[in-house]
């Protein structure tokens, strides 16, 4: 029976590379996904103001 061959290094660093790559893409798009949830949340909470304010308004005696 024969040794098995040793892992071919310069494939082993590609792979890891890439795996590398592709956990900074996961770790963007998480970014991409927060900074787009604050952008939301931001915006609802605007709103919400803006129709208390009208709320306000609108039962205020004229």
């Amino acid at each position: 029976m024969t040794a098995p061959e040793p892992e071919n290094p310069v494939a082993h660093s590609v792979e890891r590379r890439l795996s590398d790559l592709k956990r900074e893409v996961d770790a963007i798009k998480r970014l991409l996904t927060q900074a787009s949830l604050k952008r939301l949340s931001s915006e609802i909470n605007r709103q919400q103001i803006e129709l208390e304010e009208v709320e306000n308004e609108f039962h205020s005696p004229l």
